[in-house]
């Protein structure tokens, strides 16, 4: 399905998953009765300029409708966010409100006791059972415990494609119509997209969490793993996790379909080589989809979405994880907090339209804001195909020491199995410690 132009970009998971009511919470402002003593919040969220501007719009309703809250919005730089944020809260201080994601929570904040239960009762619910049973299932699990305590709501919930620039394809004699279906594919076409001109493919080199969401993509179609099955110790060695960085050394470091050098470090917006025209192809999620509408619409009129290239294209998977409204356990307005949260959360349609953020109520697809949906096949498959990234203790520290892993392999040239192999000693001391 190709690309159409359009004032907002709106992106689903699949069909075949969803199937109850789309809605839940109020449209009113819900929180407070706006008597009593004056209320202040605090609430943070990375940097991304769609979702900026609609929590800043929710923010200004709330307020209106509760005169005795204040809420302090900050947004913190993309490559500062996840250490300011765990630092925070780790000291004690930090927000009232959090929006993080999946793994973070489950690998730092969770297991530090960080967080506070949720409160049902600020949705409109008589326990966690009745709030769970309006989401799709699954999806909650991102932000559970080990005990099945759950801590948070998605604000978003997004699977990982393959996007495509079809008139580069066309520059290189290419047929958009045939995209890549294999790694070995990309490689192919990546180098014929080189000689028309462009950047054939290449990946995002960001903070440590985007160097291990991206190799989690492919440990997830080699089999390979970050971790020991029981979670106590580092799988980096074995030959199916090998291959999974082997893969990413091959495509930039033999066939030079990219160059890692001079890929943009804009956290801001991390599809910027493909979204300025530069890049031919990369993995995208669907809300930076929405971006590139807005920023970048030349670019977007010749974008399609297209499954995800696989190593066994026979036996398919992907990827997908979610971002989720939390309350800090050192809150002294935990009430109020998830009160707003309710809110933020009621507003879903919104965040879909506005923002390509998916909050996966049980058939939501069927509301207004989905009625007109690109690429639906393709998501539908990728949200099918999908499963949470694995984490285990001091998660922070394990991505860094795969961070480290992949800049050895791809900047310096060293053999990703001698990489590994020293990332697995990291990660061996970060879990057992």
């Amino acid at each position: 399905m190709s690309a159409r132009p359009r004032a907002r970009t709106v992106l689903i998971p699949a069909l075949a998953l969803l199937a109850v009511a789309a809605g839940c919470g109020s449209d009113d402002g819900g929180g407070s009765t706006g008597e009593g003593d004056q209320i202040e919040l605090t609430y943070w969220t990375h940097t991304h300029p769609p979702m900026t501007e609609l929590n800043e719009q929710l923010i200004a309703e709330y307020e209106e409708a509760n005169p005795n809250v204040k809420i302090t919005y900050e947004t913190i730089p993309n490559n500062d966010f996840g250490t300011k944020m765990l630092t925070s809260l780790s000291n004690g201080s930090g927000p009232d409100i959090i929006n993080m994601d999946d793994s973070a929570l489950r690998g730092e904040y969770i297991p530090k006791d960080l967080l506070a239960p949720i409160d049902p009762a600020a949705f409109g619910a008589g326990s966690v059972e009745e709030l769970e049973g309006r989401y799709v299932d699954g999806t909650l699990d991102g932000a559970k415990g080990d005990d099945s305590t759950l801590y948070g709501v998605p604000s978003e919930f997004n699977a990982t494609a393959f996007a495509i620039n079809t008139q580069h394809f066309a520059d290189a004699g290419l047929d958009p119509a045939s995209p890549p279906a294999t790694w070995d594919d990309v490689a192919e076409y990546g180098q014929q997209l080189v000689a028309a001109g462009h950047e054939g493919f290449n990946f995002v080199y960001l903070h440590s969490g985007w160097y291990t969401q991206q190799l989690q993509t492919l440990l997830n179609e080699t089999g390979g793993s970050i971790l020991t099955e029981d979670g106590t110790g580092s799988a980096l060695t074995e030959p199916e996790s090998v291959e999974a960085l082997q893969i990413w050394y091959d495509l930039i470091r033999e066939d030079q379909v990219g160059d890692a050098d001079t890929a943009s470090r804009e956290a801001t917006s991390p599809f910027e080589d493909f979204a300025s025209g530069r890049r031919s192809m990369t993995m995208i999620y669907p809300w930076a989809v929405e971006q590139i509408a807005i920023d970048n619409p030349e670019t977007f009129e010749n974008l399609a979405v297209v499954p995800l290239p696989q190593v066994d294209p026979a036996n398919p998977s992907g990827r997908w994880y979610g971002y989720y409204f939390a309350v800090n356990k050192a809150s002294e307005q935990q009430e109020e907090a998830w009160k707003f949260i309710e809110y933020m959360t009621s507003q879903h349609e919104r965040w879909l339209s506005d923002v390509s953020f998916v909050q996966p109520l049980k058939d939501w697809e069927q509301s207004p804001a989905a009625a007109d949906i690109p690429f639906i096949d393709v998501w539908s498959q990728a949200y099918q195909q999908g499963k949470f990234d694995e984490v285990g203790p001091h998660w922070s520290e394990v991505q860094d020491a795969i961070k480290a892993a992949v800049e050895r392999s791809i900047f310096d040239g060293q053999p990703p199995a001698e990489s590994l192999e020293e990332a697995s000693e990291s990660v061996e001391q970060s879990v057992t410690s």
